[in-house]
């Protein structure tokens, strides 16, 4: 019974992870039974299996991913709490940043399903648990460094990475040579942020 499961659920994650492909490659109106389980490489029988509709399939794609992210964020806070200055901060967030959008497909997925959220409130929640988590990971590192309002600091911070993730992601040429042009930018913030 219990391998049983293990399969159910290793299919399934197939399929969501076939989803997210597909959404960051040609956007949530592409996203049908048929696509993904072409993109999963199953049969279409297993996507309606288990996903009654392409909401759901939208839905649980959003939920998983912000359970990924939520749980990298976790450990991504740890990691952030070793900056010893401002400035190292600043780029190991940029780091960070390049690191996400190295997988362009998968990270304008993410874009999708937070507008995918914003239309449902449904979704909303694990959206939100999703964001909490970044913020988390950010104010731990800001409030290490001597923030006096950690939450706060740490959702300006955020709120510019992710504009600053749009316009790397609008570029053509290497993420990491244009996220090097906001670097001055993200430190001074963050400098600013922490006097």
């Amino acid at each position: 019974m219990e391998v049983a499961t293990q399969t159910a659920q290793g299919r399934r994650e197939q399929i969501l992870e076939a989803t997210l492909r597909v959404i960051g490659r040609s956007g949530r109106e592409a996203v049908t039974h048929r696509a993904v389980a072409e993109e999963a490489g199953v049969p279409l029988g297993s996507t309606t299996y288990y996903f009654d509709s392409r909401d759901d399939l939208l839905g649980q794609a959003l939920e998983h991913v912000a359970r990924t992210e939520a749980d990298r964020h976790i450990e991504l806070g740890h990691e952030l709490r070793k900056a010893r200055s401002p400035r190292q901060l600043a780029d190991m967030l940029l780091d960070q940043l390049v690191f996400e959008i190295d997988d362009r497909d998968a990270y304008i997925a993410e874009y999708e399903l937070w507008l995918e959220a914003g239309r449902r409130p449904d979704l909303r929640e694990p959206a939100t648990a999703w964001c909490d988590a970044v913020q988390l990971a950010v104010a731990g590192a800001m409030e290490k460094l001597g923030s006096t309002n950690p939450a706060m600091d740490a959702s300006l911070v955020v709120a510019t990475i992710d504009g600053l993730g749009e316009r790397v992601l609008a570029r053509e040429d290497d993420p990491a040579k244009a996220a090097a042009e906001f670097r001055p930018q993200l430190r001074r913030l963050i400098e600013r942020l922490l006097r």
